[in-house]
């Protein structure tokens, strides 16, 4: 029980600092895309896109190899990570356009987007896309059923 509870609590802490290293990504590359694209119309959006897509690419990589050591094939839990990653962005997109519109400031806007779409994003990691118990190979399936 206690090693569980251990086990779970470092995932936790390695998601958090893969997640923390990857908002950084995101946020800094947020700033200089918006700093690029000035007062445009569509520039908050399309820095706020080009950001996610980076980050989240350097995101999946930490996450299946140094926080869940996921074994599983990149054809399997890609897709899923994509599909979660295309929510979250649209999600982010969505609070960022609305907390902006009610005058907060898009910096301000970022982090508290950030801060509200973490739970949903380890929730989803963790239960679904890189699971303990999930098949780790194709040959492991084979294996099971032979």
């Amino acid at each position: 029980m206690i090693k569980a509870l251990m086990s779970r609590c470092g995932t936790i802490c390695k998601f958090a600092s893969s997640s923390l290293l990857s908002f950084v990504l995101d946020y800094c590359l947020f700033l200089l895309f918006s700093a690029a694209t000035g007062n445009w119309a569509g520039g908050l959006l399309l820095s706020n896109i080009a950001a996610r897509l980076i980050s989240a690419c350097f995101n999946y990589s930490l996450n299946k190899y140094m926080v869940f050591r996921s074994g599983g094939q990149a054809s399997r839990d890609l897709p899923q990570y994509l599909l979660l990653a295309a929510g979250i962005l649209i999600a982010n997109s969505l609070l960022l356009q609305a907390l902006t519109a009610l005058g907060l400031s898009a910096p301000a806007a970022k982090l508290v987007t950030e801060m509200t779409l973490f739970v949903v994003s380890f929730s989803v990691q963790t239960l679904v896309i890189f699971r303990a118990g999930k098949p780790k190979t194709e040959k492991a399936v084979a294996h099971a059923h032979a």
